[in-house]
């Protein structure tokens, strides 16, 4: 086989899988284009979809600045900067049902639905890629930093989400009361019953978090970022 002949095999191998992923992936493809996803930039890394209105990116372009509040209010500052991709008229994304409220891409990026525009689930997101910029190292790019319980318990935290904490005066005083099982510790495991027991598994997940300490977050990251394994 000649050189070129192997070049254009290695070329057709690679883009076989990248093409499905485009495909497969619509956030994935809105991100790396997303003027060709029909998104247009707003504010620096804020993209909204061409349909929107300007009242819907009015309201959202608001309730984005509450979020990064709640998100400050946690964190001493911000070192996460994902790009916000809102799909504010939901004629865009993923089209079949039901669809997430929105998803955050680890650090790089967020794909937001028309009904996950709110303070809360914005929030929820960003504390999502926070959390992933804070314990992301070289040594750390492609595994699981933190058990999944841990990562979505503390952006329910972080996000003040009454579904599943009780909350006095904008003080999180603890969470719904229940008997609630063990949470999973993987994404995969964690996804699946999240699709139909959401209200369990992120309620404990939150219990978790608060039992485990709050206070010692911060200084838990910064172990983990320096290489130090999550202890559960």
């Amino acid at each position: 086989m000649t050189l070129r002949r192997l070049t254009a095999l290695v070329f057709v191998l690679l883009s076989i899988p990248l093409a499905w992923l485009l495909h497969s992936e619509p956030h994935v493809r809105a991100y790396l284009c997303p003027a060709c996803s029909g998104f247009r930039q707003v504010a620096p890394q804020i993209y909204v979809d061409q349909q929107a209105t300007e009242a819907q990116i009015d309201a959202a372009l608001q309730d984005l600045a509450t979020a990064e509040g709640m998100v400050l209010d946690f964190y001493p500052e911000r070192m996460s900067d994902p790009v916000w991709l809102l799909c504010l008229s939901g004629d865009c994304g993923v089209r079949s049902l039901p669809r997430p409220l929105a998803m955050a891409y680890m650090n790089l990026f967020v794909f937001v639905y028309p009904d996950g525009a709110t303070p809360t689930i914005l929030a929820h997101e960003l504390a999502h890629a926070e959390l992933h910029e804070r314990v992301v190292s070289n040594r750390r790019v492609f595994s699981q930093a933190v058990p999944t319980w841990f990562d979505e318990g503390l952006a329910v935290y972080i996000s003040q989400d009454t579904r599943y904490l009780d909350i006095e005066a904008g003080v999180v005083t603890g969470c719904k009361a229940g008997d609630w099982a063990q949470p999973p510790s993987d994404q995969r495991t964690f996804r699946r019953l999240g699709a139909t027991e959401a209200q369990a598994i992120y309620t404990a997940s939150a219990c978790q978090v608060i039992d485990c300490g709050v206070e010692a977050v911060l200084s838990l990251l910064s172990e983990i970022r320096a290489g130090d394994s999550f202890r559960e």
